[in-house]
């Protein structure tokens, strides 16, 4: 399921990510606080599993002004889950809100509509980005769509995101091939960060564009609800199926 949500605004912050995130999460514990312990906490700590969601947020008349973007225009905001109990959650959560604020930033909900969505019926199907797919290796470096390494570890995440969502994994291995991508670097601003340096940072060398990808027509299904690849509830892999 899929819904775009426009938000109204003068300014975000250039990491606008974790407000995003921050909406999202505001939204499920105002509608349903026993789901958003279930998604967000385990045995009353936080949990680091991954989320079956992912969303892009996109911005027409804008100028960047030091840490943050002055908008000039309504912005739109996509998420995605193939969980229909939690987008029900999101929706009406986001609708009983309508106002946020986040650190000194303040949005309002203008509308949200449920999108159409096309899956993929069969083994081979063309995607393009809405938000950039970041992949990493086990020593946190993000790596490049023709790195050796690129497709295993796209393989190992995607596995582990299906068995999170469904309860099992990939039926087949998936076959990733880059048509068009380009790098983005994404600069990620979060307390999370404090160990990494003073400004606490984290910059993220994420891929955007279209690319083919193969495998069992329902993995690629459920991928193009749940995202792909790493901090998807944080504003990446959001990807749209073409063809």
């Amino acid at each position: 399921m899929r819904i775009e949500c426009v938000f109204r605004t003068e300014k975000i912050p250039v990491s606008y990510q974790y407000m995003f995130a921050s909406i999202v999460k505001s939204a499920i514990s105002t509608f349903s606080k026993e789901k958003f312990d279930e998604i967000y906490h385990y045995e009353d700590k936080k949990t680091k599993q991954s989320k079956s969601f992912t969303f892009s947020v996109f911005m027409k008349k804008f100028e960047l002004v030091g840490e943050y973007f002055e908008l000039k225009d309504d912005l739109k905001f996509i998420l995605s889950t193939p969980d229909s109990e939690l987008m029900l959650y999101i929706y009406n959560g986001l609708l009983s809100q309508k106002e946020y604020q986040y650190k000194g930033y303040q949005l309002s909900l203008v509308r949200v509509n449920l999108l159409k969505e096309q899956l993929p019926e069969k083994s081979e199907a063309i995607f393009k980005t809405l938000s950039p797919i970041a992949i990493k290796d086990k020593d946190g470096k993000f790596l490049a769509p023709d790195a050796d390494e690129y497709g295993l570890t796209l393989n190992y995440v995607s596995n582990q995101t299906l068995q999170n969502v469904r309860g099992y994994g990939l039926k087949e291995p998936l076959i990733f091939t880059p048509i068009d991508m380009k790098r983005q670097v994404v600069k990620l601003k979060h307390e999370e960060f404090a160990t990494l340096n003073d400004q606490h940072i984290l910059y993220v060398n994420a891929y955007r564009g279209m690319f083919k990808l193969e495998g069992a027509p329902e993995d690629l299904a459920f991928l193009t609800q749940t995202g792909i690849g790493f901090r998807r509830s944080s504003g990446f892999g959001n990807v749209q199926f073409l063809r």
